[in-house]
Formats: structure tokens, C-alpha cells, sequence
């Protein structure tokens, strides 16, 4: 309900400021929300989530720096504060994205080998959702040359989501890190309903 909500107050121009300022809080609020229903409370886990938010944030930062990660692209202000460019609550965000997805990949029952590779799959096809709604609303704006774009963003943008969520996924399978969170699958298919439902409204 709070998604379809947020969804129609962004889509509608008169609500959209307003919606707008409330993104990065409703991000970090969804995360200590989702962490508050682990049942697997393992120090590693924490520690594993805390290593995915600094490569993530870190990734994203040489991404910004040099184009040569992701493509060129800059964070606008909407996802509030910024640390070399790069807004703190993009760490969080692929937290809960890598998160989800290694939840996901395990209770699919594919064998530890596949694990990795269904759970990247899954977080590259959530960006295919994201790119559109995010760039529209100047979350983050991409420079590129037209015949390099795919789905708003250029090729190397998913290569390098896929290639990055399958190197930490692959460390939540080599640290034998597992997750039992009731709400998980539930918030990240809201969340995917949410980017859909904007790009279909805008």
C-alpha cells in the first residue's frame, strides 16, 4: 500500500516534489524495517551486509569517478546526501538488492554453484525496471552516445551490475552466510511492482 501511494504521489506533478524529498528517508527506513525481521541474526551476516554496503558505495564511487564501470553517468539530489558524488543511501540500496537476491537464489533450491548466478540475474533484471523511472526522475542522469543506449542506460551498465552482484553473492556462498527473513521476498517484489507501475504512469 505505502508503494502504491508513493507511486501515484510521484506520478502525479502537483505531489511529485514532495514524494520526491521523502525518497532516500523511505529507502533507509525500508532497510532497518527488512533487518528488524532476520531470523538468522549471525555476526557474519551483519558483517557480510556490511561488506556489501562499502563495495557497493565504493563501486558506485569509481563508477562516478571514471566512467569506466557502469559508463558515464552522475547522481542528481534527490537521493540526498553525497559522499564524493555518490549518495550515502546508494550503499544501502545494493545492500538490500544482494540481500534479497541471496535469499531468493536459496530458497529456489538451484545448487550452490548456481546460486551466484540466478541471484545476479534477478538484481540485473531489477535494474532493467529501475533505469527508466530513476532517470526520469533525475535519481541519476547517463552520458552516452544514443546508439549505445539499452533500456536508458548503455550495456556496460548491466554487465557491470550483473558481474558485481555475482561477486558478492558468490562471497555469501563461500562464507556459508544464510538469511531467513519473512518480509524480503515480499518487499523486493512491492519494491519491483513500484518501478513498474511508475514507468507505466510516467
Amino acid at each position: 500500500m505505502v508503494y502504491g501511494f508513493g507511486a501515484l504521489g510521484l506520478a502525479w506533478p502537483a505531489t511529485r516534489s514532495f514524494f520526491l524529498f521523502f525518497t532516500p528517508y523511505t529507502l533507509l527506513f525500508g532497510a532497518v524495517h527488512l533487518l528488524w525481521f532476520e531470523q538468522m541474526r549471525q555476526p557474519k551476516l551483519w558483517w557480510m551486509l556490511l561488506v556489501v554496503w562499502m563495495a557497493g558505495f565504493l563501486v558506485e564511487w569509481a563508477g562516478v569517478a571514471t566512467g569506466l564501470v557502469f559508463g558515464e553517468y552522475a547522481y542528481g539530489e534527490v537521493l540526498g546526501p553525497k559522499l564524493l558524488g555518490v549518495p550515502l543511501i546508494i550503499g544501502i540500496n545494493w545492500t538490500i538488492l544482494i540481500y534479497a537476491a541471496a535469499q531468493l537464489a536459496n530458497r529456489i533450491g538451484v545448487s550452490v554453484w548456481l546460486r551466484p548466478l540466478v541471484g545476479a540475474t534477478a538484481v540485473t533484471l531489477s535494474d532493467v525496471l529501475i533505469e527508466p523511472v530513476a532517470v526520469y526522475f533525475e535519481f541519476w542522469n547517463w552520458v552516452q552516445p544514443p546508439f549505445d543506449a539499452l533500456f536508458v542506460a548503455p550495456w556496460q551498465n548491466y554487465l557491470a551490475w550483473w558481474l558485481f552482484s555475482f561477486a558478492v553473492l558468490w562471497g555469501f556462498e563461500a562464507f556459508k552466510v544464510t538469511t531467513n527473513n519473512p518480509m524480503l521476498m515480499r518487499y523486493w517484489l512491492f519494491q519491483l511492482a513500484f518501478f513498474l507501475l511508475l514507468g507505466i504512469l510516467i
